[in-house]
């Protein structure tokens, strides 16, 4: 069969896939073209097939579309495939094809102009002849019809300096570095093109079209590589200036002198010797017509407005941060932005207000001011700020249909919201904590004066008023602030309407710390009962119920001392919510409370644990035990009584449950809430010694309940929660844990297990008394981890096994070595941690590499050296690409603690897994870089008193997997040398064979 018929077959693959893909109703067909596509695209046929269906005129847009998106992606990802000699051939397609779409679709012309930018990033300057690539394209454009190649030469010189530093290329880092460098000093060059494009051609169009080049080609620039005295006459510059006043060229003109703004700027300040351009652009812009501002209906002008003033008001922030009278223009402009409407286009001043407040606020910028500078300065700006602070108030005040809004609107405005919030902390750094609270509180008075004058009560208004004061929370006046006070007086006689009762608990919760400090003074012993009770009434209120909670948690944590006159009132709130949430034990289900979830009974919980817990030490226990009693009746009542039947509505994990719950399953959120005292209430002793109580009903729960991964993992935080607090107080359970939970891993194989164990040796790890009972704990329970964790697809499976084995394992090394460098466990961890090497997740057989100060090197030899050059090699290979770039600082690590451990050996084995690095992957200088940096670590460690610095062992490993990692989804990790004989030699050593390991990495 001829290659051409091939072609012919290939083609009509493809347009067959094609529209499948795009036009059968059969979804799985759908779903078998894509995927057929895509592995289309990764063969070599793609370059020939593709090419041919562009070049045909009778193919559909969507296949030409297709084709050129193909093309684009081959020449980024697999240039190498081509034939030597191909990439001059393909250049003339390229541009070919470039020309015959010059008037026909704009997304074709796009793919392609990307592929040629791609074409430049791999063909280096000599290949392109005198005066490089952009040369070489404009005379061969040139060559061409005006009509076709002028859209063909825009869109190039608009793509160029966009892809100048992208990393879509699969090029190596210094050619990078070399496009970038080629594409700034192609500036003046493309610049006069443009200059050349706009004197010849006339209308919006074009000038739009060059104006948005022009802003691309300044983003490579910077000040010390262009003239500000010649830019300021530039032909380019009074085009995008004048483009300012015309609605068909705004957002290119926007774009250019955004551009020319940042250029011209550095550090707040205009740069030195681009003053000239300063003085021709801030005139310019400062004349600019406020019509857009005022005329609602011209959004998306006054939106290019809008961002042109913020722009300059970020860029010359210092300059405007002196307070000179010509300052003061730009704050006047953005004033009108944040008055406008639109919550978008005011939102676009919010960078400007906040970095003039830390301009005002403190030494910030290349010259401090001194305090009386800073001020004067305050005082300059204070109106401003007043008057953004009367602007912005009134932005967050709930819509009159909030209730009709969709969720997605709700969102946003929320979001909005938080903007305002956001800016109005920024003034308050500015103005002062009680200054502002007396302009947000203003709306509040003239709510109250309607109310007196027997209008109705604007609880809109007072929602907006509370947002804002929670809003500068950080910046709150004094404690004991007599408008504070009064407003915090307020709140419990507001009307139970649900959006206030929310706002008004957030907004105690964001002033706990505050009400601390304003209760040691004594000023708030009346007012914190009818806090108590206002949230008290929030709890039964849906919508007001989470924030209830939660602002309950917040002043029971703030305020512990404070609430202890106030516990019988808060201890009756805990025994009425126990009928609450997740936890009834009625068959007739939850009966007072029912507007709490689950969640907000354990924020109650936890409050009533930290009031407890800042109990006087003779007080606690009771305190303790008071807490406790109602779960321990609810758990006993739990597991002595039938099913609850599903008609209650009962809801486990969050969903109804289909079908009746037993006892142990109602247990479960009671276990939670027993958790959360365990953890909160700060006494060890009555801790150990309620946990030795309920240990037989965990371990009834446990074992009943063992076949449900979820609830297995809720109640092992029981335990887990109650060691970290009893610490060594928790002794006597010692025998029992180190029997049972290894028994209960072999069962459940649940990771939990395994956090409790290493919450066991953190606490007595340090005891030698106890090094042997913890040794067979910990030699049981990393056997069996390790036995789930023999290759790369286990660590994949079970995610949690293998991070929660590894935890284990480095809390023995740091708190008890002598239990992890055993003949029978050292070996193990050794095996399953290459297995998980190039696991794509980040997790523990990679965390902590150092080695602690109490184990010699010696010690480990025998185990790991036998194993080293299969890690190594692992190792090696995950720094390359076969992990993403962020793991690859962990690989550098772990390979510099092996070569402070073995030197010159190790040095070796890096040796040898660097020799197999094909030339693509790395050169002959990348390997010289690389080994020495390792040369260097491992003679600086055998030298006394000599220092190495390991980042250059980091810079090279970095490098290499910038340019491999690109490449990654072509080439299996093979490419380093883990060969089926390594694994093999792996397997002999004593190590499990992870095979698969070298190819599981590679998919990015």
């Amino acid at each position: 069969m001829s290659s051409s018929t091939d072609v012919a077959m290939s083609r009509q693959n493809v347009l067959d896939a094609l529209h499948a893909l795009n036009h059968h109703p059969d979804g799985n067909v759908k779903k078998q073209a894509s995927t057929w596509l895509e592995q289309w695209q990764s063969s070599l046929d793609a370059w020939s097939v593709s090419d041919n269906i562009l070049h045909d005129s009778s193919s559909s847009l969507e296949a030409q579309y297709f084709c050129a998106q193909t093309l684009r992606t081959k020449v980024q990802r697999d240039f190498e495939e081509l034939p030597q000699g191909a990439a001059a051939s393909l250049r003339d397609s390229l541009v070919e094809l470039l020309l015959r779409f010059g008037n026909g679709s704009p997304p074709v012309r796009t793919q392609l102009c990307l592929a040629v930018a791609a074409l430049v990033a791999h063909m280096p300057p000599q290949q392109w002849g005198p005066g490089g690539s952009l040369q070489w394209l404009v005379q061969r454009l040139s060559s061409d019809s005006q009509a076709a190649a002028l859209p063909c030469l825009l869109e190039l010189l608009t793509i160029l300096p966009q892809e100048a530093g992208s990393y879509r290329p699969a090029v190596r880092p210094e050619r990078r570095r070399q496009l970038i460098q080629e594409m700034e000093a192609a500036i003046p060059t493309a610049l006069q093109l443009l200059t050349t494009v706009l004197q010849q051609h006339t209308g919006p169009d074009v000038t739009l079209r060059v104006l948005v080049a022009f802003s691309e080609w300044l983003k490579l620039a910077s000040a010390s590589n262009l003239d500000g005295a010649a830019l300021a006459q530039h032909p380019l510059v009074t085009a995008a200036l004048d483009g300012l006043n015309s609605e068909r060229t705004l957002d290119g003109a926007v774009d250019a002198v955004v551009e020319l703004i940042y250029v011209s700027s550095s550090g707040g300040q205009p740069e030195d010797n681009m003053l000239p351009l300063v003085a021709r652009l801030v005139p310019a812009v400062r004349a600019l017509s406020p019509a857009p501002f005022e005329d609602g209906d011209d959004t998306e002008t006054a939106k290019g407005m809008a961002r042109l003033f913020a722009e300059v008001g970020e860029a010359y922030c210092g300059l405007i941060a002196t307070g000179t009278q010509q300052a003061l223009q730009p704050v006047e402009a953005l004033l009108a932005v944040a008055a406008h409407p639109d919550n978008e286009l005011a939102a676009m001043s919010f960078i400007f207000w906040h970095r003039l407040a830390r301009h005002l606020t403190s030494s910030f910028g290349a010259e401090p001011a001194s305090n009386d500078e800073l001020v004067r300065r305050v005082g300059v700006f204070t109106p401003a700020f007043e008057h953004l602070v009367a602007l912005l108030r009134g932005r967050v005040r709930l819509p009159t249909d909030w209730d009709a809004w969709e969720q997605d609107d709700r969102d946003d405005f929320k979001h909005a919201r938080q903007d305002v919030g956001d800016a109005l902390l920024d003034a308050a750094g500015v103005l002062g904590g009680e200054r502002t609270l007396q302009l947000l509180t203003e709306p509040l008075a003239a709510v109250s004066e309607q109310v007196a004058a027997g209008g109705a009560f604007n609880w809109a208004t007072a929602e907006a008023a509370l947002y804002c004061v929670r809003a500068i929370h950080s910046n709150a006046p004094e404690p004991g602030n007599a408008l504070l006070l009064q407003l915090f007086s307020s709140l419990p006689q507001l009307p139970p309407v649900p959006q206030l009762q929310y706002t008004g608990a957030m907004l105690l919760a964001a002033y706990a710390d505050w009400l601390a400090k304003t209760a040691g003074g004594g000023g708030i012993a009346d007012l914190m009962p009818q806090l108590l009770q206002m949230l008290t009434t929030g709890l039964n209120n849906k919508e007001a119920a989470k924030a209830a909670a939660l602002a309950l948690r917040h002043l029971c944590d703030a305020c512990g001392a404070a609430m202890a006159p106030h516990l019988d009132v808060l201890m009756s709130l805990y025994q009425r919510i126990q009928s609450a949430g997740e936890a009834s034990t009625s068959a007739a289900g939850p009966q007072s409370q029912a507007a709490l979830q689950e969640n907000d009974v354990q924020q109650v919980v936890e409050a009533l644990a930290l009031v407890v817990s800042a109990l006087p030490a003779e007080q606690r226990r009771a305190g303790l035990e008071a807490l406790l009693s109602p779960i321990m009746a609810a758990l006993h009542a739990c597991l002595h009584q039938p099913p609850l039947p599903p008609a209650n509505g009962h809801v486990l994990n969050g969903t109804a449950a289909p079908v009746a719950l037993t006892g142990f399953e109602q247990a479960t959120p009671l276990v939670d809430r027993m958790t959360i005292v365990f953890r909160y209430v700060g006494d060890p002793e009555g801790v150990a010694a309620a946990l030795q109580r309920v240990w037989p009903l965990l371990s009834a729960i446990i074992e009943h309940l063992r076949g449900s991964t979820r609830a297995t993992e809720r109640i092992a935080r029981c335990p887990r929660y109650a060691l970290r607090t009893a610490g060594k107080s928790a002794a006597v359970l010692l025998p029992t844990l180190t029997e049972t939970l290894p028994r209960w891993f072999e069962a459940t194989r649940h990771s939990s297990f395994l956090y409790v164990a290493s919450e066991l040796i953190k606490v007595f790890g340090s005891d030698p008394d106890l090094t042997a009972e913890l040794g067979r704990l910990f030699e049981r329970l990393v056997g069996k981890a390790c036995e789930q964790l023999r290759s790369l697809q286990d660590f994949i499976d079970d995610p949690d096994i293998a991070d929660d084995a590894f935890l284990l394992a480095g809390r023995g090394l740091s708190y008890c070595p002598a239990i992890v460098l055993t003949s029978a466990t050292l070996p193990r961890l050794l095996d399953a941690a290459t297995a998980g090497v190039l696991v794509q997740h980040r997790h523990r057989p990679l965390h902590d590499p150092n080695t602690p100060p109490s184990i010699t090197p010696f010690s480990i030899t025998a185990a790991v050296v036998p194993r080293a050059p299969v890690l190594v090699r692992l190792l090696l290979a995950g720094a390359v690409g076969a992990l993403p770039a962020p793991r690859s600082s962990d690989v550098a690590d772990v390979l510099i603690a092996l070569l402070k451990a073995t030197h010159d050996q190790g040095v070796q084995w890096l040796k040898a897994a660097v020799d197999v690095i094909p030339d693509e992957s790395a050169t002959a200088s990348d390997r010289e870089q690389l080994l020495s940096a390792a040369v260097a670590l491992a003679q600086g460690n055998n030298a006394a008193g000599s220092r190495c610095d390991p980042m250059g062992s980091h810079g090279s490993l970095l490098s290499a997997h910038s340019v491999c990692a690109s490449q990654a989804d072509e080439r299996p990790i093979d490419h380093v040398g883990i060969s089926d004989e390594c694994m093999c030699m792996h397997k002999q050593a004593g190590g499990a064979c992870c095979r698969g390991a070298g190819r599981a990495g590679a998919a990015q």
